[in-house]
């Protein structure tokens, strides 16, 4: 039983140290990301468009 426990331990601990990498490789690379929702646009809306 304490095998199986070492187990799972190493399973859980080489999960959480791939999640965390790539966490930290996704803040690196999207540096540049919009951070405060979505980018301002100059489409108009539906009810602006003349038919």
């Amino acid at each position: 039983m304490k095998g199986f426990f070492k187990f799972v331990g190493a399973v859980v601990a080489i999960f959480a140290a791939v999640v965390g990498l790539l966490m930290i490789f996704d803040r690196v690379t999207q540096k540049n990301r919009v951070k405060d929702g979505y980018l301002d646009c100059d489409i108009p809306d539906v009810e602006d468009i003349d038919d």
